[in-house]
């Protein structure tokens, strides 16, 4: 057998406009699609994060992956529950299918429970049970959903595992990607007559293909999570084909209390009839499964479960927290930049089709003329936690679909426009960032301040002409650089590094023992060293001692060197 086909690695990923979507993070790449967190924008500064998951170019041309998509969409769409990742849109940016859906923040169970064993953190019984039952409570409202008509849509998710299940840094539990989801409509991807699903969560009526099976196949694969969460264990032995696994399904499953003691003994008779492998003899549907499983949580109040949950997801993911908040870190001065971008875009459209207009109904054909491809080029602070630097980074060109100015022949003119458009560039404001190290500087454009601090983005610039940026922070020298004229540009960036201005002075005397006054503030007895002066500033220094003359002198650090030597006189007599 020939092995697998290598996945090519993923280009490096900058911030950009995916149509309305501001992709700021690449959370993720396979085979088939990329994740990204994602955020859209409106009125006001009104803004939300979400999640867009878009087919790699590689893909863009297999329909059936993309009716899979579509379905799932479709499918997943309909669902709006707690306990279910909520679908906002499917659609196609430039022949590019996307689906944007809610974002976790969090990681998939099964990430929990490795992180969990590897850290030594206890999954306790409740928890176990709580996570389960969050679990089966999205089950049971996708099981019992209804079109607008009332009729069921009989949604079988037919690959229940902890890869399918996210756990946010809460503790609550999101069900996942209903892609093979089987329904009563025409939206369902599963494949009859094939096996599909994760070998180790599928019921044994499930892989035989010809024995009829329904939801109750979800509900044993909850229970297997179940019995891995209060037993660290799987119930049953590793399947390498369909046949294994059959078998491997009608063993005996050890109750769990005999490999924990700890664990009350009612949960064995639940965990073992819900992997009960004729399905008559299971619970007949998800809420049966977790009415049995509250009654032995009782009286233990959800609330303290999830709580102490959430406290141990903290603790355990402490650093991909961090990670996780410095990857926003920086997301406002990317959002601003990108939606000066897109106005750009816009604006650019919106003039070459007015010029198209006036110029009335062409002859001929000619290739539309690019608006131009703006490129995003920001350093930000390398002292602060950030998301990935912003590289340069083509946007497309918004496409103007439809209108009266197409239906006048608006090709041609829309590249005589364009070409206008390219030709004065100057008459385009563009946004200037600027960057320090350390952040948090002042700025000033052609010696005009501007507000706030760094890292910052400076609109209305215009780059036919050049500019002086120059940054001013406490503690440190001032910085400036020169930004060259380069018409055409939108976006550009500087980062000025600003050298500290403070040292220190160590003041010495002969004899030892003088008191020590820096710019008229006492600092101790010498030999003493003063830190956190300003080393290009003139201090003042006095010193006193008993029975000799007052000493004075002025330094300038920079220049005189960080230690000073002084000979003091005895007083006459």
């Amino acid at each position: 057998m020939a092995p697998p086909a290598q996945t090519p690695a993923a280009p490096e990923f900058k911030p950009h406009v995916f149509g309305k979507f501001f992709l700021l993070q690449r959370l993720a790449v396979g085979g088939m699609a990329e994740i990204f967190r994602a955020k859209v924008s409106g009125a006001e500064g009104f803004e939300k994060e979400l999640v867009v998951k878009r087919i790699l170019p590689s893909r863009s041309q297999d329909q059936g992956f993309i009716q899979m998509l579509v379905n799932e969409a479709k499918l997943t769409v309909q669902l709006t529950h707690n306990n279910v990742t909520q679908i906002y849109e499917c659609g196609s940016i430039d022949g590019t299918y996307f689906i944007s859906m809610e974002l976790v923040n969090g990681v998939s169970l099964k990430d929990m429970m490795v992180s969990f064993a590897r850290s030594g953190t206890a999954i306790t019984p409740e928890q176990a049970i709580y996570v389960v039952l969050q679990l089966l409570q999205g089950l049971e409202y996708a099981h019992k959903k209804t079109d607008g008509q009332g009729n069921p849509l009989r949604i079988i998710h037919c690959d229940v595992s902890p890869d399918n299940a996210l756990i946010s840094w809460q503790g609550e539990l999101k069900l996942l990607d209903f892609g093979i989801a089987r329904a009563a409509t025409g939206l369902s991807n599963y494949k009859e007559g094939m096996l599909m699903g994760k070998l180790g969560y599928v019921a044994p009526e499930q892989a035989s293909l010809d024995r009829p099976w329904d939801h109750r196949v979800d509900i044993f694969a909850a229970g297997i999570i179940l019995y891995e969460l209060l037993t660290k264990q799987k119930p049953f032995q590793r399947a390498v084909d369909v046949e294994s696994l059959i078998q491997s399904r009608l063993g005996k499953v050890v109750p769990p209390s005999s490999i924990d003691g700890r664990l009350p003994k009612e949960l064995d008779t639940i965990v073992l009839r819900a992997l009960a492998a004729d399905p008559d003899e299971r619970y007949p549907d998800a809420r049966s499964f977790a009415d049995a499983l509250v009654d032995v949580l009782f009286p233990t109040p959800h609330s303290a479960i999830q709580d102490h949950l959430g406290r141990q997801m903290h603790q355990v993911y402490a650093e991909r927290i961090a990670r996780q908040r410095a990857a926003r870190a920086h997301d406002a001065l990317v959002m601003k930049v990108l939606r000066n971008v897109a106005e750009q875009q816009r604006a650019a459209v919106y003039d070459s089709v007015a010029q198209a207009e006036a110029a009335g109904p062409v002859t001929g054909s000619a290739p539309l003329a690019d608006l131009g491809t703006p490129s995003i080029d920001i350093e930000l602070d390398r002292a602060a936690p950030r998301p990935p630097p912003l590289g340069p980074e083509r946007i497309r060109t918004i496409r103007v679909g439809g209108g009266r100015a197409v239906l006048l022949g608006v090709a041609t003119g829309l590249a005589v426009a364009v070409a206008g458009f390219a030709a004065s560039p100057w008459l385009r404001d563009g946004v200037l960032v600027v960057s320090s190290t350390p952040p948090g500087a002042q700025v000033t454009v052609d010696g005009k301040a501007v507000p706030g601090t760094t890292p910052l983005v400076v609109e209305g610039i215009r780059f036919s002409s050049g500019h002086r940026v120059e940054a001013t922070t406490p503690g440190h020298r001032s910085a400036s650089a020169e930004v060259g004229a380069e018409p055409g540009k939108l976006t550009r960036s500087v980062h000025l590094t600003l050298p500290s201005a403070l040292g220190t002075l160590t003041v010495e005397s002969i004899p030892t023992g003088a008191e020590v006054s820096v710019d008229g503030k006492p600092v101790g007895r010498s030999p003493v060293t003063v830190s956190d002066l300003r080393v290009d500033e003139r201090h003042r220094v006095d010193l006193t001692l008993a029975g000799h003359e007052i000493d004075q002198v002025v330094v300038l650090p920079e220049k005189d060197g960080n230690r000073i030597v002084r000979k003091l006189l005895p007083l006459r007599k």
